[in-house]
């Protein structure tokens, strides 16, 4: 009896677990404004800055590298005015005994062979050396299908509460605004259709239509969906499944 109310106790500890979920909120009026919850934790982030490193990786680097420049630089003036300060102070007279002891320590380090460090062997270049470009390209191809099996399970297990998109064509100027409506309608349905299609989703709403008489475009979005961690196991177990399943058949081609 006791073994079962701990077994219990188990699958109820572990199901709470993986049915924690996080919450993302995304909205834009007049600017966006990006909230991410867990329980009863919410946190607003930055989206245009993850964005930006996403989008722009090379900028961030360089961000990060001009910044790194300058502690560096900076630590560099600290070091030299230490080293003045030091100068000035008179040097400790060592006695004879001190100086000959620190003499054999120098000697024995100079004496001792210098470590060498030992090559890790590369993944890759043994993949190379013993298949060529068939093996670097069967490893390309099982990571892309290990990827799209990945992400095909979280698509179709994010779970959206709320989805609007307002997009309000203006302008002024009447063939502008034909022709601009035309091009968002030409890249929206089809992206429409795959969320409907492919997601869950309680509630999808949306406005899209052109304004003639506006003298601007207006736009609007928000997007209330979760991420649970029992779904983020899914994903992992799909994608080490086919990574395994890929290199089996590989294995078995191969031979």
């Amino acid at each position: 009896m006791t073994a079962l109310i701990v077994i219990a106790v188990i699958v109820i500890i572990i199901a709470a677990i993986l049915s924690v979920s996080a919450t993302f909120t995304v909205t834009y009026t007049d600017k966006w404004k990006t909230t991410i919850s867990i329980l009863w934790i919410e946190k607003d982030i930055e989206l245009t800055k993850i964005l930006n490193f996403i989008l722009f990786p090379q900028n961030a680097a360089n961000k990060v590298q001009t910044g790194k420049n300058k502690k560096d630089n900076k630590n560099k003036k600290d070091k030299k005015n230490n080293q003045n300060n030091e100068e000035i102070k008179p040097a400790p007279q060592k006695s004879e005994s001190a100086a000959a002891a620190d003499e054999n320590k120098t000697e024995s380090a100079e004496n001792k062979p210098a470590p060498q460090n030992e090559k890790k062997p590369n993944y890759f270049k043994n993949m190379w050396d013993k298949d060529g470009i068939v093996g670097i390209m069967e490893f390309v191809s099982n990571m892309l299908e290990t990827a799209s099996s990945a992400v095909s399970v979280l698509i179709k297990g994010f779970h959206i509460y709320s989805f609007y998109v307002k997009i309000i064509v203006g302008g002024g100027n009447a063939d502008e605004i034909a022709r601009a409506y035309g091009r968002v309608c030409r890249f929206y349905y089809p992206f429409k259709g795959a969320v409907l299609g492919g997601m869950r989703v309680d509630n999808y709403d949306d406005l899209i239509a052109p304004d003639f008489i506006a003298p601007r475009n207006e736009y609007g979005f928000q997007f209330i969906g979760s991420i649970s961690v029992g779904l983020l196991l899914k994903v992992a177990l799909a994608a080490v499944k086919t990574f395994l399943i890929n290199i089996i058949k590989n294995n078995k081609n191969n031979k």
